[in-house]
């Protein structure tokens, strides 16, 4: 369950609060039983009644704001997998988290048996450590270039280094609510790690404007920016002061004047 920092500045939330209190209370609590039990934002007429203790009186004053919807045997959330994930998206998240929990311990005890070889061989545990980074280094460069879904994009960390470069241009912008929409447009989608970055940094500066959030300082290019970066077709590793990224940088600087 997903419940916005926005909630309360919400003019149906404010409009039950005087007009049925209890309503909102009841509102929550059918969010929190979606979230649960992975519904995908429907409730059943008897869970409702029954199980949540809904009143008919609350269920009529959230479907006249329109929080709710009423369906065959229940009620939907309104916009629900708008502002959550869906039961199939978690399930999935789920499985590879399971996944890679069971396999990880495999290779775990492969690699200490393998380096209990080589220090018996002689080799220090210095050379382990250099061979082991070097490896993981080629790991991860091949993995950067393979098409990735979303639930795999938020756990790299260049997702997390754009989050921080998006919160320091916009901090007003709401972070959450922007990935949840970007989420709901692009699910299903496969693509490379760099082409993520780029979309969801576009997605939050195209929101922020549309927004009216103005970035918190004019931001200089350098030929390390991530703009410049991007257009080059480069990354963090392979970015270079070089004649071409300087050229570009100070044309985009001149652009924004």
């Amino acid at each position: 369950m997903q419940l916005a920092n926005g909630f309360y500045l919400n003019r149906k939330v404010r409009r039950l609060r005087r007009t049925m209190p209890s309503a909102v209370s009841a509102f929550v609590v059918m969010l929190s039983y979606c979230g649960d039990n992975l519904t995908d934002g429907f409730v059943d007429s008897d869970t409702a009644e029954f199980v949540l203790d809904i009143t008919t009186q609350e269920l009529d004053a959230l479907q006249q704001v329109g929080l709710i919807e009423a369906v065959d045997g229940g009620y939907v959330i309104h916009d629900y997998l708008e502002h959550n994930r869906s039961r199939q998206q978690v399930m999935a998240k789920r499985k590879r988290e399971h996944d890679r929990y069971s396999a990880g311990s495999l290779p775990a005890e492969i690699a200490q048996t393998a380096g209990r070889i080589e220090t018996e061989s002689g080799q220090t545990p210095e050379h382990q450590n250099t061979r082991t980074q070097k490896k993981e280094k080629e790991e991860y460069s091949s993995s950067f270039s393979k098409e990735i879904g979303l639930n795999d994009f938020e756990l790299v960390r260049e997702k997390t280094h754009a989050n921080a470069a998006i919160i320091r241009d916009y901090p007003n912008l709401d972070l959450s609510d922007a990935w949840n929409a970007f989420l709901s447009r692009h699910y299903g989608e496969n693509r490379t790690i760099a082409d993520w970055t780029r979309l969801w940094k576009g997605w939050c500066q195209r929101r922020a404007k549309m927004s009216g959030i103005p970035p918190s300082k004019r931001h200089v290019h350098t030929w390390k920016c991530s703009h410049v970066l991007e257009a080059l077709g480069r990354d963090e590793e392979t970015a270079q002061a070089d004649e071409k990224a300087c050229e570009l940088a100070d044309r985009l600087n001149k652009e924004k004047s």
